[in-house]
């Protein structure tokens, strides 16, 4: 219904990465999607490009410590930025009206957590879906 494409994630893995000051490339951020948001962090630090940005940076690869960092920053980022790939997908609301004037049950599911999911769900609602 809404963040088609996975636009909102993609981007703010590049974010939470830059705030460290190690740059990740929406392509790689891209490339783990559907994994937990640790986990994601987690295989991008250990793809070799990112982890020489980011011994280059600190000197040493990526621990554990280090992804629960950016992890850390990540999910704040992901709830203050939301609101910038909230919109409903085109046709949605026209698409969920025929539906539910056909009696149809709509269910839905999500890769957001749910502090984020909440903030979605809000956001959803100022947009007429619920």
């Amino acid at each position: 219904m809404v963040a088609f494409g996975a636009c909102a994630p993609q981007q703010i893995f590049v974010e939470a990465f830059a705030e460290f000051d190690v740059q990740v490339s929406i392509d790689e951020a891209r490339g783990p999607m559907g994994m937990g948001k640790w986990d994601h962090i987690r295989t991008l630090c250990n793809q070799p490009e990112v982890a020489e940005r980011y011994r280059t940076v600190f000197g040493r690869t990526p621990t554990d410590d280090d992804v629960t960092a950016i992890y850390e920053r990540f999910m704040p980022l992901q709830i203050e930025k939301i609101a910038e790939h909230s919109a409903l997908i085109p046709g949605a609301l026209d698409t969920i009206a025929h539906l539910r004037q056909q009696g149809i049950k709509i269910g839905s599911c999500s890769g957001y957590p749910k502090q984020v999911m909440d903030k979605v769900v809000e956001l959803a609602a100022t947009n007429g879906y619920l």
